[in-house]
């Protein structure tokens, strides 16, 4: 499982059902709630034929050309919708969605990377009744269960559905096959500690080892990878994701990965301005050979590939011991359909759309990098092999035997990425706190976002 296996042609459709039925298999989705709001009429499944501007608020980056090319097959399929893409930083959107929402000027579709209180305070409407329309509940089910919500507008996995998307997004390591050839891989690392002396070989011989963009969240994903690596069993991570009572990130586990985190900053491994590196430079600096690494999503494959075939690798993050179980972050790329859209019955038939349309299903993959949602059936997108999109597809595959996919603890609450993660990772590998500082601090604004 953490070697790299070669992708031969096709993603096949079972791939993609297993890929559904796995996913969270943790979480069993619960039933349709009564509680929440829903839409003020009955679902349709009706585009009309009066001009309608669907109008989609969306990350920075790879989203905007992703859900433009989406809009333009929308219309090419619906002439009377014109898809209009508008987009945010992912700071900014999280922080100011529910003011966005609350608003005059209301979007007809929202990425939500996290719900939040947005389904307490009745800012998304349930998608229940569209799920009925469209047959979605027919679908395997476990890819809805991070957009569920329980009836306290708090507990994930259970509960009325409150957002889909296209596919989902993977985290692992890229790796620049070139570099990695002159300190010596030749296969990816079995163990932390055996990706800690690649990252010592890099550094001596005079490369950069890793590439990241820690200024917008991006030394997050190692840190949770190496949480995760040192817990072994990864339900106390999940759980805290979810906002089970009692959950806790302040743990043995957590201290270890920022101590190694930390380490991995003292001893430059990570770039010495790490903090004000974003999520456009980091893959530009990649790309220019400036790091033998860089840990990131399946989102950066496509660009990646732009830039010539087969010279990108991707491998999961390894365990904490030989033969130990590798995770991976994982979450759907969710659009939630606001309480005040004015098309909703629009913005609905387009998350199907994309669900479903063979075309809309390639590009997830080609452009998106993602591994498509949708029914089990679905059509059967392709990826070339040898590209880093067709590593990524393959390491999922890998990933699924081992049923190793966890949510990002970014999703956990609507500001604890914004307003405790990135920060405090920041304060960790500037030297201004503590692993066991940074554990406690995370886990004491978790509890204060929810209340507790």
């Amino acid at each position: 499982m953490r070697s790299l296996t070669h992708y031969c042609g096709t993603f096949r459709a079972a791939g993609v059902a297993a890929a559904a039925a796995l996913l969270l298999a943790a979480c069993a989705p619960g039933g349709n709630s009564e509680d929440g709001p829903v839409p003020s009429k009955p679902a349709s499944t009706g585009i009309g034929s009066e001009p309608v501007t669907l109008k989609l608020l969306v990350t920075s980056g790879v989203d905007v050309p992703f859900y433009t090319a989406l809009g333009e097959l929308f219309r090419a399929k619906y002439s009377n919708v014109t898809v209009k893409v508008e987009s945010q930083d992912y700071a900014t959107l999280t922080t100011t969605i529910a003011r966005t929402l609350a608003g005059n000027n209301v979007p007809d579709l929202v990425r939500v990377p996290q719900l939040g209180n947005l389904t307490k305070d009745h800012l998304l409407i349930s998608l229940d009744p569209y799920a009925q329309a469209y047959g979605w509940n027919e679908w395997p089910q476990s890819q809805f269960a991070s957009t569920r919500v329980g009836p306290d507008g708090r507990e994930r996995g259970t509960g009325s559905l409150y957002a889909a998307g296209a596919g989902f997004g993977l985290t692992g390591v890229y790796y620049n096959k070139a570099l990695t050839r002159r300190i010596g891989m030749t296969r990816p690392p079995a163990t932390v500690a055996e990706f800690e002396q690649l990252l010592s070989n890099a550094k001596d011989a005079g490369l950069q080892p890793i590439m990241i963009n820690g200024k917008d969240g991006g030394s997050v994903y190692p840190l949770q990878n190496l949480v995760m690596s040192y817990a072994g069993d990864v339900q106390a991570v999940q759980d805290w994701n979810y906002t089970k009572p009692g959950a806790s990130i302040d743990t043995a586990a957590t201290v270890k990965a920022a101590t190694t985190l930390q380490r991995w900053g003292q001893a430059g491994y990570l770039p010495a301005d790490v903090n004000d590196i974003d999520q456009t430079r980091a893959p530009a600096e990649f790309v220019k050979g400036n790091g033998v690494f860089f840990p990131s999503g399946n989102w950066q494959a496509p660009g990646l590939d732009k830039t010539g075939s087969d010279q990108f690798g991707f491998f999961l993050f390894p365990p904490g011991v030989a033969g130990g179980p590798s995770y991976a972050m994982t979450a759907a790329a969710n659009l939630g359909i606001p309480a005040r859209s004015p098309n909703a019955d629009v913005a609905a038939a387009f998350l199907d759309f994309v669900q479903t349309d063979q075309q809309a299903r390639q590009e997830t993959v080609t452009l998106g990098g993602l591994v498509p949602a949708g029914p089990a059936d679905a059509p059967a997108p392709t990826a070339p092999e040898g590209s880093a999109v067709a590593a990524t597809v393959s390491a999922f595959q890998e990933l699924l035997k081992s049923n190793g996919l966890v949510g990002f603890m970014a999703d956990a609450t609507a500001s604890i990425h914004v307003n405790s993660l990135i920060p405090q990772t920041q304060l960790l590998l500037a030297g201004k706190t503590t692993p066991e500082a940074f554990a406690a601090k995370v886990q004491s604004d978790y509890e204060r976002d929810l209340g507790r």
